[in-house]
């Protein structure tokens, strides 16, 4: 479990110059990248596309890219915001389309910080954890001790479909090994079947 950026977008104006921060999970470098193409496709008219990103739990995995704006001045301080929040994961991109004044390198620097910073605080940390989904079917009486036993436990059990065999659905996050305890309850492991992984999202409470 860790902590996220929200997906968001938030726009700040210095001198004329507009600067639009977006954020995405990014749980690889390919994904922070893969984000970024996107949004450089999306404002294809814009100056500038700067982006930082944090693509681990550790905080180890990062990168940033200042797209040609002076070096140091765009990514570093995009990046620096998500550490400063303690956010994991997360990519932000920050688009910028040129007012005709320039800002200098501490100008640009705290614009692109406040930018991020911003969208952070305007979207909002997210808790977040990855969880797997199966596929699981087993008779009548055996669904009775897999939905009792289960009840207190990360398992949730839904898309129940009660016919000649009871099919269901068990979510529960990935350190849990769920198709060892549906075994241990009786359902057979061919009755067994991981379907996806995908993260789970919380907001924090305020």
């Amino acid at each position: 479990m860790f902590l996220c950026v929200a997906g968001g977008k938030y726009e700040l104006v210095v001198k004329h110059s507009r600067f639009i921060a977006i954020s995405a999970v990014a749980d690889s470098r390919e994904t922070a990248r893969a984000f970024v193409d996107g949004v450089r496709r999306e404002y294809a008219d814009a100056t500038h596309v700067c982006s930082g990103f944090i693509s681990d739990e550790s905080g180890d995995e990062f990168g940033y890219d200042d797209d040609g704006e002076p070096s140091g001045t765009a990514g570093k301080p995009i990046y620096s915001a998500l550490m400063s929040a303690g956010a994991r994961r997360s990519c932000i991109a920050v688009v910028r389309y040129f007012g005709g004044i320039k800002l200098g390198t501490g100008g640009l620097t705290r614009a692109y910080r406040d930018a991020a910073a911003g969208l952070i605080e305007s979207a909002g940390l997210v808790t977040a954890e990855r969880y797997a989904y199966y596929d699981a079917e087993c008779d009548a009486e055996t669904f009775k001790k897999v939905r009792s036993a289960l009840r207190n436990t990360p398992c949730n059990v839904d898309k129940i479909i009660y016919a000649a065999a009871v099919g269901f659905t068990v979510s529960a996050p990935c350190a849990t090994d769920v198709r060892a305890m549906l075994i241990g309850l009786g359902v057979r492991a061919d009755g067994i079947l991981k379907t996806e992984e995908r993260y789970m999202f919380t907001e924090m409470s305020k």
